[in-house]
């Protein structure tokens, strides 16, 4: 197998025990070794997974999408992802794709038959949480219109999505590659659509701004 192994740590854990770059690397060339695979180590460095724009991430996996390397590899879920939506995303592309991944911790691996059965039961997690947010849209909407009031752009979007885009913002993120990664991980609009674009963005920041 050949192994991309991926790190990352941002800014307020570079100096945590646990979480440092060379402990990630070290836990990752120990576990190739062990299975005989070969592996290259690609880091993103004060990079927030909620905030931060993960480049050598996004390399990696284009790596793997084009059949380069076999399986990725990460220390922990966090490293790479912090939300269900997120990871059903990866799995998603994993498998369209033809290449495997193991996390460490929780000890997923999908060249097993466990850790894809794991697997399947996160993916199903990760569209239940799309469909729930979907679904809150829906009724928010239809309330509205039942009440005769203005839809406009609903101030409806998942709390979470909500405070997400507005971490994303903090780091300097632009509204665009904000878009991308809603899109990416399958998360509807406030319209229930499945479509972000930079101004959808702009307006939910805008919509929610007293809050």
């Amino acid at each position: 197998m050949r192994a991309l192994g991926y790190i990352r740590v941002s800014t307020s854990e570079q100096a945590t025990e646990g979480t440092s770059l060379e402990v990630q690397t070290d836990a990752l060339l120990r576990d190739a070794r062990r299975r005989g695979w070969e592996i290259e180590i690609v880091s993103d460095a004060g990079i927030s997974a909620a905030g931060g724009d993960q480049k050598s991430l996004k390399a990696a996996l284009a790596s793997l999408d084009d059949g380069s390397r076999d399986v990725l590899m990460v220390t922990r879920l966090d490293r790479l992802t912090r939300s269900v939506a997120g990871l059903g995303a990866i799995l998603a592309r994993a498998q369209a794709n033809q290449w495997e991944l193991v996390l460490l911790s929780p000890g997923i691996d999908t060249t097993e038959p466990a850790g894809r059965f794991t697997t399947s039961i996160l993916a199903c997690a990760a569209q239940y949480e799309r469909d729930l947010i979907s679904q809150r849209t829906r009724e928010a909407l239809a309330h509205r219109r039942s009440q005769g009031g203005s839809l406009g752009r609903p101030r409806n979007v998942d709390a979470g999505v909500v405070e997400r885009i507005k971490q994303q913002r903090a780091h300097k993120k632009s509204l665009r590659a904000i878009a991308e990664q809603l899109n990416a991980e399958g998360v509807p609009t406030a319209q229930g659509g499945a479509r972000w674009h930079a101004s959808t963005v702009s307006a939910v920041l805008k919509s929610y701004e007293d809050q």
